[in-house]
């Protein structure tokens, strides 16, 4: 299930990325907040052997991985798009996956 969610977190970076090439800023961050929440996911999943939904995951991150949920909650709900959002927020996406011990996305 592990190497699942990491291929997932790969192809959402990736689909972010070309969203960014493309300037199209709001279908990057869709990706991007979709892969940062898959990173929860993996770590959920690493701790209780189980997938969570959004709903049980953000007080589990809350609780257990504040730094992660410190990131969610700051990109979650913004509805202005532009490049340097977007590039904030992959840029604390790959700094979680090295904090996290996760394979990178861009490998």
């Amino acid at each position: 299930m592990e190497e699942e969610l990491f291929e997932r977190i790969r192809t959402l970076v990736s689909v972010g990325d070309r969203y960014v090439k493309k300037r199209n800023f709001e279908l990057a961050y869709d990706s991007y907040l979709d892969a940062l929440y898959a990173i929860g996911a993996v770590i959920a999943y690493r701790e209780t052997g189980r997938l969570m939904s959004i709903k049980e995951l953000k007080p589990f991150l809350q609780v257990k991985y504040p730094d992660l949920y410190g990131v969610l909650e700051r990109y979650a709900g913004i509805l202005s798009f532009d490049e340097a959002t977007v590039t904030a927020l992959k840029n604390d996406i790959l700094e979680l996956i090295g904090m996290m011990n996760l394979p990178s996305p861009e490998e």
